[in-house]
């Protein structure tokens, strides 16, 4: 329900005409395409410990997607091998 009454809300032309701007200008990495693509995007939660039915983060990206990619792929390598 808060979904679809966010998307009906009324958005001014000022609004409209920044969020075109921002599109035009808009740049993904490499990475972040390949995710969306996916359709799996890596995250970190950054809410504090203790917040109870909350989860605040943020999408990964540039050299800090990079790092946990590697070690992700690391720790796939591991469990390949491991087993066989």
């Amino acid at each position: 329900e808060g979904e679809a009454a966010a998307e009906e809300t009324k958005k001014s032309n000022h609004v409209l005409r920044k969020l075109e701007k921002r599109q035009q200008d808009r740049k993904l990495g490499p990475h972040v395409e390949e995710q969306f693509g996916s359709g799996r995007l890596l995250a970190a939660i950054s809410s504090r410990p203790g917040q109870c039915g909350r989860a605040d983060g943020y999408i990964l990206e540039g050299k800090e997607l990079e790092f946990y990619m590697k070690k992700l792929q690391r720790k796939k390598g591991k469990g390949a091998s491991g087993t066989a």
